[in-house]
């Protein structure tokens, strides 16, 4: 087989687990003692998990094997302890193993006027570090805006903001997430299926019986299935060929120094869906998560069916030996696979033609995948660098499971918690603390990232925003919370890591924040540290981060509500964006927005609509609410910002702010959806409300089915995304795009257009119309 002429790079999450045995005839884990019970066994996530590099092919496949069977026994003993208990916590089922289930805004240009041929002031995408590029759905260099419409990327010419038309699309195939501005080139990232952008895919043969364990006898054998795509010649009605399920990373550069005539210049398809990517002048870097399709069982056939109580429940002999066997058919399927199966591959396309699946090279050597010194799950993580301007490709795996992805302008981090066996212990006393293991990739000379070192803390991060990089020292904040049955014990802490020799090693902590509650909004700006926590109330802790040997809690403000993302507004202030709380006052809606109180179950108090707030930390031990703005009134509006950062566009140069909301509006016969994108105007001191833009008229130009009382299509005109350009701001939406002046709303719109290809757009009548979900 092939090879990318790679070389390495990599990060790695990793999953803990605790494993719980049932009776005293559970198998050991492979590799260890066998005197010792499963049930004693602990794959211990107390511990740091260095990664070390395979020494060859043979050590490879081992490693990858052992931590499929791990897996697998983990998720058979939880079964098993659950068929012990008269089956009150397991189901009868056949799992696909493996099948897949923010800054400062970037800089802005000067001061200019319309009269000019290329505006000198205009937004960009809003990151959470200077300079280190974050892929998004919209990007703009002031002269054109790009936007990914369904399939299609579209290059609008944007200025002067009157003469605002489309010029050039290009189809996509998968399913395009986002993507990446540089020069004159996109890069655009998408997921897809192996068959949908790869020619030459094998098929495999399936029967009803299940797919046949790949061999040497048939080498081309994929696991899994997806869509049948023809019936086999073998005369069997019961026999399929099937696709195999493959989730890949299309990663499509073009050319757009034609606008009216985008070209594809080359396509690089990697095994895995991407976790996150970020970008540094010439190098695109992708995470990506694999998992390989394995069919296994994880509950006995033999006890489905006639065990209906506890009357004519299997005797615990019946159960175990059931138990057992299961595990060793699961353990024969996986040691049948050969290393090509394990290790993901790349194919690289030229203009837009298919790659064929036989050109497919390994992402990397044996020697490029690496192991944690303790289990991790079954999951093939990658980081894939990929240089825009030479098309050199460098990539290592590593094993291990999804998790947080932070980039400086020094390293990538990787970080996973323990989540996916949570339930994994004997007693509540003996609950294993929730960990989370970070591993560093440094970048070299070259830009490439190389593995530099791990370290664990105590906790889970709730996003990239819970990590930073400061002076070579990573700040992390995450919150224990003592399991699900202890949320009153939670707590959250600030920890600070340097690395010694191979390792992040803990320096300082601050323990103690929001006892009973969670994070839920976190920022570090130079040697300060901002911490939300919320259940009833939103204290606001300031974190004095100067000595990172003992960092302590500066300053706290506690109001009610929260705040989800913390944005720099500028020197000792904060603007941020988050949920209101209970107050006396009444909130007045915006247009279109109706006020309903909401509340969130028994967890939380009472919560409002989308709140925007400005604080004052100048004086770090007294933070100060200098003012707000609220949008509706509970939990039938809400805005993407409270989730995605991008969605938050503050326009420093006019000190605008845009954010999308959406909500239900109750008109008096039935709840009917709006969406609007909501304009202030921002200082240290005021928010002002601006009027508010909505796309609704695309929908209802569309021919929307009011029958369909709202529901039908209503998704495709919600605001998104913003742009500004000077005075004017973009408007988009799945529908299209309109142009606004924001010195002069009255004039309504100067611009608009529809972005979305009328083709895709179906209209279904009253019959059908709730079909389309």
């Amino acid at each position: 087989m092939k090879r990318f002429k790679f070389g390495l790079l990599m990060f790695t999450p990793v999953l803990a687990f605790v494993l719980l045995g049932c009776g005293d005839d559970n198998p050991n884990l492979p590799g260890d003692d066998p005197e010792v019970p499963a049930q004693a066994l602990s794959l211990d996530w107390t511990k740091a998990a260095a990664l070390t590099a395979a020494a060859d092919c043979e050590q490879a496949e081992e490693w990858i094997e052992e931590a499929f069977i791990k897996e697998m026994i983990l998720g058979v003993e939880h079964n098993r302890r659950c068929a012990l208990d008269y089956g009150t916590c397991g189901l009868a089922s056949t799992d696909m193993a493996g099948a897949e289930p923010p800054s400062e805004e970037g800089a802005e240009k000067g001061t200019g006027s319309e009269d000019k041929d290329t505006p000198e002031d205009y937004s960009e995408t809003n990151v959470q570090v200077e300079g280190v590029d974050e892929a998004d759905k919209v990007k703009t260099d002031g002269k054109h805006i790009y936007v990914l419409s369904e399939n299609d990327l579209v290059v609008l010419k944007s200025w002067p903001a009157a003469e605002t038309q489309e010029l050039g699309r290009i189809r996509l195939d998968g399913y395009p997430n986002n993507f990446f501005l540089k020069g004159d080139k996109a890069i655009v990232l998408a997921y897809a299926e192996l068959h949908e952008v790869v020619d030459d895919v094998p098929v495999i043969d399936y029967k009803d019986d299940g797919p046949s364990v790949p061999g040497e006898e048939d080498p081309g054998a994929f696991d899994g299935g997806a869509a049948p795509k023809e019936p086999s010649d073998a005369g069997d009605d019961r026999a399929y060929y099937y696709y195999d399920y493959r989730p890949v990373t299309a990663v499509t550069v073009i050319d757009l120094s034609d606008k009216t005539n985008l070209k594809v210049e080359k396509t690089y398809i990697f095994d895995g869906s991407e976790m996150d990517s970020r970008r540094i002048d010439d190098k695109v870097y992708l995470a990506l998560n694999r998992y390989i399709n394995m069919y296994l069982s994880y509950w006995p056939e033999d006890l489905i069916g006639p065990y209906y109580n506890r009357d004519n429940w299997p005797t615990s002999d019946v159960i175990n030996a059931a138990f057992d066997q299961l595990i060793e058919r699961n353990t024969e399927l996986i040691k049948a696979k050969t290393l090509a199966d394990w290790l993901p591959m790349g194919w690289v396309s030229q203009g837009g033609e298919k790659a064929s699946f036989n050109d497919g090279q390994s992402l990397g050597s044996c020697e490029d995948l690496y192991a944690p010194s303790v289990f991790s799950g079954q999951g093939l993580l990658s980081l894939a660098t990929l240089d825009v301007e030479t098309g050199k490709v460098a990539a290592s795996t590593i094993q291990g499971e999804w998790g947080n992805v932070y980039a400086s302008h020094e390293a990538v981090y990787v970080a996973s918690t323990n989540w996916g066996f949570y339930w994994w212990w004997d007693g509540q006393e003996d609950f294993p603390a929730i960990q989370t293991h970070i591993h560093k990739f440094a970048f070299n000379k070259s830009g490439f990232a190389n593995y530099a070192a791990s370290g664990k803390v105590l906790g889970y991060a709730i996003n990239q925003f819970a990590f930073d990089e400061y002076e070579g020292k990573l700040r992390v904040a995450t919150t224990d919370d003592k399991g699900w049955w202890n949320n009153d014990k939670s707590e959250s802490r600030v920890t600070v890591l340097e690395e010694k020799g191979g390792e992040l090693a803990e320096i300082g902590v601050v323990a103690g924040l929001g006892l009973g509650e969670r994070i839920y909004g976190v920022r570090f700006i130079g040697d300060q540290g901002y911490v939300v926590t919320y259940k009833e109330i939103d204290p606001l802790y300031v974190i004095d981060l100067k000595d990172p040997t003992n960092p302590t809690v500066a300053g706290e403000l506690k109001i009610p509500g929260y705040s989800s993302y913390i944005h720099p507004l500028e020197d000792g202030f904060l603007l941020t964006a988050g949920r209101d709380g209970d107050d006396l006052e009444v909130r007045p809606a915006l247009p279109g927005i109706a006020n309903t109180a909401g509340r969130d179950g028994d967890d939380l108090g009472n919560v409002g609509g989308v709140k925007i707030e400005i604080f004052d930390v100048t004086d770090p031990a007294n933070p100060k609410s200098v003012t707000k703005a609220v949008i509706g009134d509970g939990w039938n509006t809400w805005s993407d910002v409270l989730w995605d950062h991008k969605a938050f566009n503050f326009f420093r140069a006019r000190n605008l702010l845009a954010i999308p909301v959406s909500g239900w509006v109750d008109s008096g016969d039935y709840w009917g959806y709006k969406s609007v994108l909501a304009l202030f105007k921002v200082t240290k001191d005021e928010i002002e409300t601006l009027p508010t833009i909505s796309h609704m008229s695309f929908f209802e130009d569309f021919g929307g089915n009011d029958r369909c009382h709202g529901y039908y299509g209503y998704w495709r005109a919600q605001i998104y995304r913003s742009v500004f350009v000077e005075d004017y701001v973009y408007s988009l939406s799945i529908l299209g795009m309109q142009v606004h002046d924001t010195r002069d709303f009255e004039q309504g719109s100067v611009a608009e257009l529809i972005l979305l290809d009328q083709e895709s757009f179906p209209r279904y009548d009253w019959e059908t119309c709730y079909d389309y979900y």
